[in-house]
Parts: C-alpha cells; structure tokens; sequence
C-alpha cells in the first residue's frame, strides 16, 4: 500500500516539477524579455494598464506549494520504504529552497517590476531592481534544474526497481 501511495507522489511531484519549472523557462523566454528590454521605460510601461495586469503568482503559488508538499511527502514515502530516497530528498530540498527563496527575494522586487509600484524611485533604482530580479532568477533556474532532475532521477531509479523486480519474479530457481 505504501509503495502504491510512493508511486503516486512520485508522479505527482514530477509533474508539478514539469509545470514549475516549464513555466518559468517560459517566463525566461517570452515573458522577460518584454519587460527588460529598454530599462528603466520597459518596466514603467509594464502592466501600465491595470486591465492587463499580469499576475505570475495566481499560476505560481498552487503549482509551487503542490511541488513543495508532493515532493516532501514523495520523500517521507521512500524514506519509510527505504528505497531511493535520496533524489526524492534531493527534490524537497530544492521545492523548499525554491520557494522560500522566491518568498524572501522576488515578492518586494515583484510590487515594483510587475505591479507598478516603483512611485518615487527613479530610474537607477528600477534598472538595480530588474537587474537584481534577473540574477536571482539564475539563481532559481539552477536550483529549480536540480529538483526536476533529481525528481526525474527519482522516477528513473523508481522504473528500474520496478522492472528488475518483475523480471526476478519470471526467474525458475
């Protein structure tokens, strides 16, 4: 029962992985490079009309706390099986890491860069701000790349386990 219940998580986590981490490889690709092309007037003119405000969190915060919840209980899961618990615990560290550190570094810079709350900074200010933004970006990406990897390294060894175990059962003594 255990090991159906570790399954399940495994696959749940990676696919909550594959939309967390895709959607901010989108976000690197399409979406930043709208509003960091000509700083600090690429900013200012970013969601300028309050109609078609941008809102990264309503996708982000589901699919982050399903990552970071899955992840740590596809973790538990292996742990109590005493099977291939070390990319699992790989994986929950990095859904952790990541989203205490989007917590703590992106929510200030993300008032000023995405919902026009830059008020009296000028334009040095915004353009430290974005560039700040987009280093702690890298920082993520990579944090981020090692959780899906590990998730999938999870998967991977979880398959192998799995078809090793059916071809012993086929195995005459």
């Amino acid at each position: 029962m255990l090991q159906n219940i570790a399954q399940i998580l495994l696959w749940i986590s990676v696919i909550a992985w594959s939309l967390w981490f895709g959607g901010l490889m989108y976000e690197m690709v399409v979406i930043l490079p709208l509003w960091n092309s000509a700083l600090p007037e690429s900013v200012i003119e970013w969601n300028s009309r309050p109609q078609f405000i941008i809102n990264p969190t309503r996708f982000y915060l589901p699919v982050a706390l399903t990552c970071v919840l899955v992840s740590l209980g596809a973790f538990v899961t292996a742990w109590k099986i005493g099977k291939n618990w070390f990319w699992h615990f790989i994986s929950a560290v990095c859904a952790i890491g990541t989203l205490g550190f989007t917590l703590a570094f992106f929510f200030s810079k993300n008032e000023v860069l995405f919902r026009n709350q830059h008020g009296e900074l000028n334009g040095e200010e915004i353009t430290a701000i974005a560039n700040a933004w987009i280093t702690g970006n890298w920082i993520r990406v990579v944090i981020m790349a090692i959780g899906f990897f590990s998730a999938l390294s999870a998967l991977s060894a979880e398959a192998r386990r799995v078809k090793n175990d059916a071809s012993s059962s086929f195995d005459v003594a």
